[in-house]
């Protein structure tokens, strides 16, 4: 592709920002280069890339980027500064970049960039007795307008996202995947996509819109730095509301966002329904209905402790079956060439807290907090009549060990009560996970993990499942 004059010379402004430029010329410069950039991502994302497949159609509940930031459980964000240091405590292996990354960032322009590798196994009972291996990178590119171009209230988020190698899903016999991070942006595929282009404008300090691309799991540096995905339980139970199967992770869309005086309270999404992570989506922008998508969120501090509690609707519009393909639940390979019904019309309610149920008084940094999220359907076309989930995390035991983390959890799914499943044998599904985050250094995590299943198929046999993932943050 050609590249366009102004585009040539923002690139070799670029380059003489990286070799040191400093003051407004540093200013104007970052601002320009964070143009050329989005001038050159919009017309490769927005570019004529395949239709995404019509079978993929608004079949995810989970989590979104804004979503998540409010539907997650919220765990410490995950220490980024500062850049500097030395190699065991600097936040990022790559440090501060000779000081260019700090003056990125205070000009405006913010990267984050962290390599996960898994290595996990089912070591009886499931399908098959194996271990696999895999990995991801995942990268966020944050433009703050204010400091670029003096445009107050507003951030451009690029979220990009790699998936290599591969994984114990579906080997187990659940149809909870045993480690969710492997299943994005398309299970058992080799690809890189950029999965989130949002755009946030703050209106008011309590109201804020925003619209895009919308990565509603950690598109936005606030839910990328908690590090749900990778810091958090690895099964699909544990991380999501499996009745939130429509609100798809990624998928052209806008929002509304509501604070009070010190965080959020309301949030709602309008978005496709079509789960589009490696298109554009435009191709098929509200084609087949849309998904809606509302929370109210309030404080409770019980017994004197922070926690909150939320209540979620959600409604879509949309034409599908209970087998049309989603990233959080596994049935299309249990139940291949069924016919079923499709409907044109689905609901799903929650409710979630989060509630600290100790802190240290004498460290700020060590507590323990109560986490669950239950859901109801309709049960078709949702495959999942209900859900229920329960953990406690909480920072480690072990003296001296305050940045480790540790959790232990279950999750309940009642499958619906269609004649096709039941044919099959498939029924309740409940799962056990326990893991440990140790933090050798703040940039660097290994995470031990042990799970426990009984999956839906009442034919297959209890699966246990041990792995290890790292984390190094760059």
């Amino acid at each position: 592709m050609r590249r366009s004059a102004a585009s040539i010379s923002a690139s070799r402004q670029c380059k003489g920002i990286l070799v040191g430029r400093s003051g407004n010329a540093c200013s104007s410069g970052v601002g320009l280069c964070a143009a050329a950039l989005l001038w050159w991502l919009s017309g490769s994302v927005l570019g004529a890339d395949p239709v995404e497949s019509a079978g993929l159609a608004a079949d995810a509940e989970l989590p979104a980027s804004s979503v998540v930031e409010s539907v997650d459980p919220e765990l410490p964000d995950a220490p980024l500064w500062p850049w500097s240091g030395d190699l065991g405590t600097r936040s990022q292996l790559s440090g501060s970049w000779a000081g260019t990354r700090e003056a990125l960032a205070t000009n405006g322009v913010s990267f984050y960039c962290d390599l996960t590798q898994y290595y996990q196994g089912v070591t009886s009972g499931g399908l098959a007795r194996q271990f696999e291996y895999g990995g991801r990178g995942d990268y966020l590119l944050d433009f703050d307008t204010q400091k670029l171009w003096g445009w107050p209230g507003g951030h451009i988020d690029l979220r990009g996202e790699t998936r290599l190698g591969q994984d114990c899903n579906g080997i187990d016999g659940a149809i909870s995947p045993s480690n969710f991070a492997m299943v994005l942006p398309r299970p058992g595929q080799n690809v890189t996509a950029l999965t989130g282009v949002q755009f946030t404008q703050e209106i008011s300090e309590q109201l804020s819109v925003f619209a895009g691309k919308l990565n509603l799991l950690d598109g936005t540096p606030t839910a990328y730095r908690r590090g749900m995905r990778l810091n958090y339980f690895w099964n699909a139970g544990m991380q999501n509301n499996l009745t939130r199967v429509f609100l798809m992770p990624s998928s052209l869309g806008a929002g509304v966002t509501v604070r009070d005086d010190v965080e959020p309270v309301f949030s709602f999404y309008l978005l496709d329904s079509y789960y589009t992570p490696t298109t554009s989506g435009f191709q098929t922008l509200f084609a087949n209905g849309v998904v809606n998508y509302g929370e109210y969120r309030l404080r409770t501090n019980w017994f004197g402790l922070p926690g909150h509690s939320a209540f979620g609707v959600l409604y879509s519009n949309a034409t599908r079956t209970a087998l049309d393909t989603n990233p959080y639940v596994l049935l299309p390979g249990f139940v291949t060439g069924a016919a079923l019904p499709k409907k044109n019309s689905a609901w799903t309610v929650t409710y979630r807290l989060d509630q600290v149920v100790w802190a240290d008084p004498q460290d700020p940094e060590r507590g323990w907090t109560l986490y669950s999220d239950v859901g109801l359907t309709d049960g078709n076309p949702n495959p999942i009549r209900w859900f229920a989930n329960l953990a406690l995390v909480g920072t480690s035991p072990i003296g001296g060990r305050n940045q480790d983390t540790v959790g232990l959890g279950y999750y309940h799914l009642g499958i619906t009560g269609l004649p096709t499943f039941q044919a099959l044998g498939l029924g309740a599904e409940n799962g056990v996970e326990l893991y440990y985050n140790a933090a050798v250094t703040p940039w660097f995590h290994l995470t031990p993990d042990l799970q426990i299943l009984d999956p839906s198929k009442q034919s297959t046999a209890t699966a246990v499942l041990i792995g290890i993932r790292g984390r190094i943050s760059f």
